[in-house]
């Protein structure tokens, strides 16, 4: 069914509602969200990044081997797995703003917990709860920073938002540099903190900051008129109305009566809720069949294809990101040992670990070294800030090239990046090429989670977009397990599984069903296309 013909209700709505918010103006309130939702962003990424610069002493700590590690860095990642759906279908059920303070309290206290703990089994169980509630941080962040800002910035406003995922990646190695390399020692029988501890315990500290901050903002004036909570959307709306003009809610309201929206209007001024009270044991009912019929829905036409195509996306995206991004400074390290001990050589990341030299998979090194090498912090930054021009340039461009250009871009660029592994023979060589592939790598998971505002309506989005993130944390631990596996003894095997993933990526680029390029539908205030696949609106 195209456009002209749609009958109307679901659009409708969802127009008057776009409105609405375009009304609420832009400024201080725009200002603030878009702030909280970058913060978010940055706050993920130190705890996803962090793991690659803490577990070289951490191993050293718990005495692990290599299949350990690809444990350790699997762990926060499966975590995520069975938390990006549980936090998605909270976001759709009770609110993105209440399931995201949620996800920052808890998810600050297991990581300065995980800080603390003495035990390679607790350090595991805390890890694995801060992944649980961090995924909800980009699955829920996204739809929230969307559903509060007016149409004509969303698309631009949320590609960028990945920009702060890259400044993390980037502030983080020199605030490890400053504390890891500190000697602070503390240990008993039963206990030890060390330097890499105290940098846990700082990092963690940002989330519940975020979230005490998120307690000032309002919910998603999308979600309350979705689930028809008209009392709550009003004040909402007035805080975002008062907050980036400074005028009197009165004038608001005579500016929908202009663009011809009485019945919208009526709707605040009489600011009743339309959500009846359930008990406690009648909701969570009610809760338990909203789940299982969004996720139905997700799987079954009209949204089955794009559903099955995001998966595939997602999963092979987060197996070649996550298991190299985690990797690269104990690769680093490795390559740098070999160099050593082998100078004048040629060496490529398959030749970190030479015959010579013990590499059974479950036994412990002989000497245990949890010094990191400055070398380390440096390569991972020069690495992050190459990520920056590729993520700059997908806000700039995606207005005119579209979403299919730059999956299909960017993952053809990783696919021949990866192919040209086989053929450099130096830790400079290599290093340029961790750069070019990162920079490009970087942007897929936030890339799909924008195309997911595009392809599903308010009422599932989150869910989609949790199940999406789902399928990218799967492909993480596959990437790490599978690398902790390969890569002493059959590297090449996951260069090649590597480059088949990013091939994948290619080919559901080119029939992913998103516009090759985002147009207007609609003069001064557009209508979103989140009903909208391949000219048929749903």
């Amino acid at each position: 069914m195209t456009f002209e013909e749609q009958p109307n209700d679901a659009l409708s709505k969802e127009r008057s509602i776009d409105t609405a918010i375009e009304l609420a103006g832009t400024g201080r309130f725009t200002k603030k969200v878009v702030a909280i939702g970058a913060l978010i962003v940055l706050n993920a990424s130190f705890v996803t990044t962090s793991i690659s610069l803490i577990f070289p002493a951490a191993s050293c700590d718990f005495n692990l081997s290599t299949l350990d590690q690809g444990v350790i860095t699997a762990t926060p990642l499966l975590g995520m797995i069975f938390g990006s759906y549980f936090y998605g279908c909270l976001a759709d059920l009770s609110g993105r703003r209440k399931a995201l303070i949620v996800t920052l309290f808890s998810q600050g206290l297991f990581e300065a917990l995980s800080a603390i703990v003495s035990n390679y089994w607790g350090f595991l169980a805390f890890k694995f709860l801060s992944g649980f509630s961090l995924i909800a941080q980009n699955g829920v962040g996204y739809p929230y920073v969307g559903e509060c800002l007016p149409p004509k910035l969303r698309c631009k406003v949320l590609c960028a938002l990945e920009v702060a995922w890259i400044v993390g990646t980037m502030v983080l190695p020199g605030f490890a540099w400053a504390i890891i390399p500190i000697d602070l020692t503390y240990t008993t029988d039963f206990f030890f903190f060390h330097s890499w501890s105290l940098f846990v315990i700082l990092y963690s500290l940002l989330a519940p900051g975020l979230a005490l901050w998120l307690l000032t903002f309002p919910e998603s004036p999308k979600y309350l008129a979705d689930i028809g909570e008209d009392a709550k959307l009003t004040r909402a709306l007035e805080v975002m109305h008062t907050e980036n003009t400074g005028k009197p809610f009165n004038e608001y309201l005579d500016a929908l009566t202009k663009h011809d929206l009485r019945e919208f209007r009526a709707r605040l001024e009489a600011r009743e809720s339309r959500n009846h009270f359930l008990s406690k044991s009648e909701r969570t009912g009610q809760m338990c069949k909203e789940i299982l019929s969004n996720t139905a829905k997700l799987l079954r036409p009209p949204f089955f294809k794009q559903t099955a195509f995001i998966c595939a996306l997602q999963f092979c995206i987060g197996s070649t990101y996550f298991s190299f991004t985690l990797w690269f400074p104990e690769l680093v390290r490795r390559l740098e040992n070999f160099e050593s001990m082998f100078p004048g050589e040629s060496a490529w990341i398959c030749s970190v670990v030479p015959n010579e030299v013990p590499t059974n998979l479950t036994v412990k090194a002989v000497e245990c070294s949890p010094e990191i090498p400055m070398n380390v912090y440096m390569h991972t930054l020069i690495i992050n800030i190459a990520c920056l021009p590729t993520n700059i340039l997908v806000p700039l461009c995606i207005e005119k090239l579209g979403y299919k250009f730059f999956i299909v871009t960017y993952n053809a660029g990783a696919f021949f990046i990866t192919a040209g592994l086989f053929f450099v023979r130096s830790s400079t060589q290599n290093l340029i090429l961790s750069a070019f592939y990162e920079a490009f790598t970087s942007v897929g998971l936030a890339l799909v989670l924008v195309v997911i505002t595009e392809l599903y309506p308010t009422q599932i989005r989150a869910t989609a977009s949790a199940f999406g993130m789902l399928m990218g944390r799967i492909g993480g631990v596959f990437g790490n397990l599978l690398i902790g596996y390969l890569i002493d003894k059959y590297c090449g095997s996951f260069v090649v599984i590597t480059m088949a993933q990013l091939l994948v990526c290619v080919i559901i680029g080119f029939i992913l069903p998103v516009k090759g390029e985002k147009k207007k539908t609609v003069p001064e205030i557009s209508v979103p296309s989140v009903y909208r696949i391949d000219n048929t609106y749903l």
